[in-house]
C-alpha cells in the first residue's frame, strides 16, 4: 500500500481502502467506539492505525454491516469480549 508508514502504520486511505468505508464513517467508529482503540498520531498530527486497531474495525464493520448490531449493541458485545477474553 502506498500510505503505509514505515513502522508499519496504515493512513486513513489505506485503512478506508482495506476495510471498504469511507473516512467519514472511519471518523464515526473512532468517536463510538473510542473506548475499544484510539489510533496512533503522527508528529505532523495524522491519524495511524496498526494491525490491532484494524482487527478491531474489522469486528466493529462485522458486527454492525453482518449481523446488523445497532452501534450500542455492537458496544455492549465488543464490552463482553473483552470481559471473557481477559
Amino acid at each position: 500500500m502506498e500510505g503505509t508508514v514505515k513502522n508499519g502504520f496504515l493512513k486513513v486511505k489505506d485503512v478506508c481502502e482495506l476495510l471498504k468505508i469511507s473516512p467519514h464513517t472511519l471518523r464515526y467508529w473512532e468517536k463510538e467506539f473510542s473506548e475499544f482503540f484510539t489510533p496512533m498520531r503522527s508528529p505532523g498530527g495524522h491519524r495511524l492505525y496498526n494491525d490491532h486497531h484494524i482487527r478491531q474495525l474489522l469486528e466493529i464493520k462485522h458486527l454492525l454491516k453482518d449481523e446488523l448490531y445497532s452501534i450500542n449493541g455492537a458496544k455492549n458485545k465488543l464490552k463482553k469480549f473483552k470481559t471473557e477474553r481477559v
